[in-house]
């Protein structure tokens, strides 16, 4: 049975580029009827945050992207990783490294001036076994270093094809630091093992760490899984999306009132060959391989999220609008403003149109530079005595007082109705907004003038 797994750091909120692999995760298991876990690594203790692991979770949820098990938190089990370091130090395949930061450090300068990647030189693998001990009754602090084997490393990654590593690319890496926590790569090959991980989906920049991890499963005897690393998100520029860019959050994107159907549609399918764009859940999980994805660097466009989100909120009935907007309206005029809308926020602000006597800034400064204002606004007032005022009485009174319905005057009297220069055709709304709503905005333009 596929087993999945995704494993985010708690030291932020959920980016996009951390969402997208969640999403990838997400369509393969579904498709294949698997487990879809949440594991957090927060064994980063400096940078690791209870609020961040609440986040992430909760946004998972608006997502619509819900686990299996989970969530697993790595900081509650560190005494299964000790348990396996200790094992294989019994067993050979490990050892304990007495030296020094500054030695260490001094090794990374040296390493440098070569313009070698730093790696540890083996020192404390030749130690003999009464140096070793001596060493540790002192009470010298250690870390336990994995006795990586000479040898290269090949694996088939799903996306990428065949990736190698030569003889010698890994070096005998810490696997529990000094105060007793795991490294990244041996909790992450220690989980997926117990856990049973088939398919391991991540991002590419992680490719350099999957010979580390296939090394911890090899001396353990156990079939590592298969590997996937997929391309990651590029902004417009061409440069890696930052994740300390709030603006790329997914909790930024939901305050600014993007739906989440949007995103899961606009990160489901970018980077992917797909027939069609715009796609519900059941959808993207049909038409999901890994086998679609590119082997290029995808760009994050929030233009183009953006236009997700008009096709979402126009197959939207109101009232689930209404829901996720919260907001309490008629739902005649939700469905009227939904197709000028580009976000659930925009929708709100045009709300105003009904229920605002103001007129926005910019409207009151063009009503000011047309020349024909004055007549405007008195056949608008005469309109507003009917019993029923309608658009085409409006431009009919016009061209009864020899003024020419242009797009300068048209654009006028959408103002005095609306209060705004942008918005829904004005026959389609006119009926909703109060006539003293309208009055209120030609007391407004007057006191300005």
């Amino acid at each position: 049975m596929v087993r999945v797994r995704f494993a985010p750091s708690p030291t932020g909120y959920l980016h996009v580029g951390n969402a997208r692999t969640a999403i990838l995760n997400y369509l393969f298991v579904k498709k294949m009827k698997g487990t879809f876990i949440l594991r957090i690594e927060d064994t980063d203790v400096e940078r690791s945050r209870t609020i961040f692991i609440e986040s992430i979770i909760s946004d998972l949820s608006w997502l619509g992207i819900n686990f299996d098990e989970g969530p697993y938190l790595q900081s509650k089990r560190i005494e299964i990783y000790r348990g396996y370091a200790e094992r294989l130090i019994n067993e050979g395949f490990a050892y304990k490294c007495f030296c020094s930061k500054e030695r260490l450090r001094e090794l990374r300068k040296e390493m440098e001036k070569i313009r070698e990647p730093p790696r540890y030189d083996g020192t404390c693998r030749n130690l003999s076994e009464a140096e070793r001990k001596r060493l540790e009754l002192s009470g010298k602090p250690y870390v336990i270093r994995f006795l990586a084997p000479n040898r290269e490393i090949e694996f088939r990654d799903l996306i990428f094809g065949s990736v190698k590593f030569p003889a010698g690319y890994v070096d005998d890496f810490v696997l529990i630091k000094g105060n007793g926590t795991p490294s990244y790569n041996f909790a992450a090959a220690i989980d997926d093992m117990v856990m049973g991980i088939t398919h391991v989906i991540r991002g590419k920049d992680h490719i350099s760490n999957t010979p580390k991890q296939i090394l911890i499963f090899k001396v353990f005897g156990k079939e590592h899984p298969q590997y996937a690393h997929h391309p990651l998100l590029v902004g417009k520029d061409g440069r890696p999306l930052s994740k300390r860019e709030g603006s790329n959050e997914i909790k930024s994107l939901k305050e600014n009132g993007i739906l989440p159907e949007a995103i899961l549609n606009f990160l489901g399918v970018l980077g992917r060959r797909v027939e069609k764009e715009v796609m519900d859940l059941d959808e993207l999980i049909s038409s999901f391989s890994l086998e679609s994805i590119s082997r290029s660097d995808a760009t994050f466009d929030v233009e183009k999220l953006l236009w997700f989100n008009k096709q979402h909120l126009r197959r939207l009935p109101s009232h689930e609008i209404m829901k996720k907007a919260e907001i309490e309206e008629d739902p005649k005029i939700v469905e009227l403003l939904r197709d000028n809308a580009g976000t659930l926020e925009d929708l709100k602000e045009m709300l105003g149109i009904f229920r605002s006597a103001e007129i926005t800034k910019d409207g009151v400064d063009y009503l000011k530079g047309v020349k024909e204002i004055e007549s405007i606004v008195k056949i608008l007032e005469e309109s507003l005595l009917t019993d029923s005022l309608s658009f085409s009485s409006m431009v009919f009174r016009l061209k009864e007082r020899g003024i020419h319905p242009s797009k300068e005057n048209l654009l006028a009297l959408r103002v005095l109705i609306t209060g705004r220069k942008e918005g829904p055709p004005l026959d389609t709304i006119l009926g909703f907004i109060p006539k003293s709503t309208i009055l209120g905005r030609i007391e407004c333009y007057k006191r300005s003038s």
